[in-house]
């Protein structure tokens, strides 16, 4: 809920401006919400102060009406959270006009407590007091669409902030519409759709949502906003997905023309927007708006296919192949990767070698000037890129595959960290516990949990898909850089500015520290444990890779010790000229990989007492991240080179070389299966690409 005040109908519940004299939704009189003569039993009398279930202090009114009030209020029990408590009377209705609105009360009620989405709110309690029942549910501190509009004058959006509004509705209509059974809203409109700083997008009221009934002819109650309602709804039918799809493209004409659907009902002016680039928008938001159900598109699915690829085709500035609409995720055509040329790229004059011409050339940039950017990400298509994630406002510092297989995780400078569908893109969770830049983020190898490492000098751990802090971990006394979780799920490894790598337990509620490793004596940027969970490696600006074992550090020898011949439970490798900037072992605990800023990348067999032996890859630019593949086979090197290359360590030879970012590459993650590789970096995209 936000804090614009806002005129609830006493019939139906619809949401009105305050000024308004008639409900938008069912057209009954509102004077009633003004009536001097209301009885105090109604809603929206509660004042500053009052406590609510001995645990909601009301802070101030953000909405009301005879029929029910919303307050902005504080959670004593839960840290003083900022909460929206929606109040209906049980008072001042007639019988019939009681049960409808408790019907739609306790309907919004019950929905919301089953769905966990980014783009719905959240609800946390339900009780009755005073005779008047009240929902508590997550406080929205923005604007919704329809305030915007009007404080916009008749200008319109910006193309793609209207792209991105659509597309965050596709994606919590999908998941309304793939419930079971699937779940109607059946009221998407500017006024129920709410808006925060950063942009993102909340769907709200569901007081008139319902669940689709197979071999239900039509609906019980007609209800819909006039206007942006299809005629099914109005009892001619039962309401089915479409119904929401032709709900959005109303919305989307709005948005795209400036004319209020609701002026002229059923009837939508073709549209016309001057840039060639956006045709199949029109048609799109069209064919959604058509009055015949068969004529709309099958599914929302379908429609953020489309979406998808209007917005490729927009942010990069030219067509791209069709994609085909057949129930799958949008993706490039997929092609195994070719083998590179005879001759390595190493030893062109300039890249992408013969064979990789598809690419267009970046423009350039005058020497002794940064270029500056501006709009959405540029990105290079790929006949092998599967999919682009685009949403964080600055550079991306690193990213996580969940071993499950089911998600991504990516973390940036921009203080939040974003969870994608792996399988497609999908955008499904942003998190926003930070206050400073984040440096690393990594999954629990049972991918239940996510930590991640922060500039405000904490490690928090949480839930992916609902954002709940489960600890906060506060022990460092300087930005944290870098992350790592033991294999075996124990513990939890974490070095930073304060030149120290703590080992913490990662399972158990107290999180005790077991060790804190200070021998670096410059911060440390990177941080692995080994496959087998017995030895950690780190490094940093101190231009040395430590190789140690936390349980042993403390003891002059042990069977690790003896084995490797590891004085104190510690090897420091040296022979570095720059800032150790990643550090990766083999999956078969073989091999330690390390880059660092004198742009050379090492690989350090274990088995031969550390003998180390660099690369020979093109090393005039830095190499900033290493990742293996889960076989082994292939460690991918990415850096400033804006490549990510695939070196075959047997064969020890670059196979491939990935070309499809525009800006510095940060982060590197293979899929479990080991068929993908996620790159992402300065560029601000998140390309996932077929690697076999």
């Amino acid at each position: 809920m936000s804090l614009s005040a806002q005129l609830f109908c006493d019939h139906c519940g619809a949401a009105n401006r305050e000024q308004a004299q008639f409900c938008r939704a069912c057209g009954r009189s509102l004077r009633l919400a003004t009536d001097s003569t209301l009885s105090s039993t109604l809603t929206g009398f509660l004042n500053t102060q009052s406590l609510l279930k001995q645990q909601y202090l009301i802070m101030s009114q953000a909405g009301r009406g005879g029929f029910g009030a919303v307050y902005k209020a504080s959670d004593l029990k839960f840290g003083n959270r900022l909460v929206a408590v929606k109040e209906m009377s049980q008072s001042s209705l007639n019988p019939k006009e009681l049960e409808e609105a408790l019907a739609s009360f306790n309907r919004e009620a019950l929905l919301l407590a089953g769905l966990t989405h980014p783009n719905l709110p959240r609800i946390y309690d339900q009780f009755m007091e005073n005779g008047r029942s009240y929902l508590v549910m997550d406080f929205i501190d923005g604007e919704t669409l329809e305030d915007r509009l009007k404080r916009l004058g008749g200008a319109k959006l910006p193309v793609e902030k209207i792209l991105d509004i659509a597309l965050q509705l596709c994606s919590v209509l999908d998941y309304l519409h793939t419930r079971k059974p699937p779940i109607i809203f059946r009221d998407l409109k500017p006024a129920n759709i709410m808006i925060i700083s950063t942009g993102h997008v909340y769907l709200i009221d569901f007081g008139i949502a319902r669940n689709f009934t197979p071999g239900q002819e039509k609906d019980t109650t007609a209800l819909g906003s006039y206007g942006y309602a299809p005629p099914e709804q109005y009892g001619k039918s039962q309401t089915t997905e479409r119904a929401d799809i032709y709900s959005l493209g109303a919305t989307l004409h709005q948005l795209l023309t400036g004319e209020d659907p609701s002026e002229t009902p059923f009837q939508f002016s073709q549209i016309h927007l001057r840039d060639e680039r956006l045709r199949d928008l029109e048609t799109l938001v069209m064919s959604m708006v058509n009055v015949d159900i068969t004529k709309r598109p099958a599914s929302v699915t379908q429609v953020r296919q489309e979406l998808q690829q209007v917005t490729m085709q927009y942010t990069m500035g030219q067509t791209l192949p069709r994609l085909g609409v057949n129930g799958n995720s949008p993706s490039f055509t997929s092609a195994t990767l070719a083998p590179l040329p005879p001759k390595s790229v190493a030893a062109t004059a300039s890249y992408p070698p013969a064979g990789y011409q598809a690419t267009p050339k970046a423009p350039k940039t005058p020497p002794g000037k940064r270029s500056k950017r501006t709009g959405p990400p540029q990105i290079y298509p790929q006949a092998n890129m599967l999919y682009v994630c685009m949403g964080h406002a600055t550079r991306i510092t690193a990213l996580s595959w969940s071993p499950n297989g089911k998600y991504l995780a990516s973390a940036s400078y921009d203080k939040t960290v974003q969870i994608w569908d792996a399988t497609n893109g999908n955008h499904l969770f942003t998190y926003k516990g930070h206050s400073g830049r984040i440096n690393d983020v990594c999954w629990s190898p049972d991918s239940q949990l996510i930590v991640s490492a922060s500039d405000d000098k904490t490690v928090r751990l949480w839930l992916p898909l609902t954002g709940r802090t489960e600890y906060i971990f506060d022990q460092h006394t300087a930005p944290v850089n870098a992350l790592s979780w033991s294999p075996d799920g124990q513990w939890l490894a974490s070095g930073g500015d304060d030149k120290q790598v703590l080992v913490w337990q990662a399972t158990k509620a107290d999180h005790t520290v077991s060790a804190a490793y200070r021998e670096h004596t410059a911060p440390v940027l990177t941080v692995s444990w080994s496959p087998d969970s017995r030895v950690v490696t780190s490094g940093g600006n101190d231009h040395v890779v430590r190789i140690w074992d936390p349980v042993k550090i403390q003891q002059k020898r042990s069977f690790f010790t003896a084995l490797f011949s590891i004085s104190n439970g510690q090897k420091m490798l040296n022979g570095y000229s720059g800032n150790i900037l990643d550090l990766a072992w083999s999956p078969d605990n073989r091999y330690l990989a390390a880059t660092s800023s004198d742009h050379q990348v090492r690989l350090i067999n274990i088995q031969s007492n550390y003998f180390s032996t660099a690369l020979n890859i093109d090393n005039a630019t830095l190499k900033n991240t290493l990742s293996w593949s889960p076989s082994g086979q292939h460690l991918a090197i990415a850096g400033n080179d804006k490549l990510v290359h695939l070196w075959n360590v047997a064969q020890k030879k670059e196979t491939y070389i990935y070309h499809g970012h525009t800006g510095y590459i940060m982060s590197l993650a293979w899929s479990p299966d080991g068929s993908k590789v996620a790159s992402a970096g300065v560029d601000r995209t998140i390309q996932v690409w077929q690697a076999q």
